[in-house]
């Protein structure tokens, strides 16, 4: 069972080091976490205006996730620790989203994918609609989109 909390601005921290530590999972160079890890900083206002979960399972936090709205909706973070990949808590961390999607009244989002969670995106009925240039990554990233169904 996971259990969601809101994130405060004292998680910024934790944040960026899940996010960091989740990423080593897909092989990126040392060299190339900790360069992401010097310029990657979550500002409290992020956490304060936007939706921002800490995914816990027995009271540890082993991810986060984070939905930023404005003029369109966007699925910002989805980053599970490596000890909880292939659990199957992405889907139940997919299903709290939606949850949360419903609450928020947006009916669709944008993610900006990770290309190694492409595939993730697209089983659970995401859209490939473009793509974008990442920076820090120096390659182009898939863009998708996700309609959200309302509940029955």
């Amino acid at each position: 069972m996971l259990n969601f909390i809101d994130a405060e601005a004292k998680h910024t921290e934790l944040l960026r080091d899940t996010l960091i530590t989740s990423k080593g999972h897909w092989g990126y160079s040392q060299e190339q976490l900790e360069e992401w890890k010097s310029n990657l900083k979550f500002e409290e206002d992020y956490i304060s205006r936007n939706t921002v979960k800490l995914i816990l399972k027995d009271k540890e936090v082993i991810g986060f996730f984070a939905i930023v709205k404005g003029d369109s909706a966007e699925l910002d973070h989805l980053w599970l620790l490596p000890k909880a990949i292939g659990k199957g808590y992405g889907n139940l961390v997919f299903e709290q989203i939606l949850s949360e999607c419903n609450s928020l009244e947006i009916s669709s989002f944008y993610i900006i994918s990770d290309p190694d969670a492409e595939g993730f995106y697209l089983k659970k009925g995401a859209l490939k609609v473009g793509e974008v240039y990442s920076e820090p990554q120096k390659r182009m990233l898939p863009k998708l989109k996700f309609t959200v169904m309302k509940p029955t």
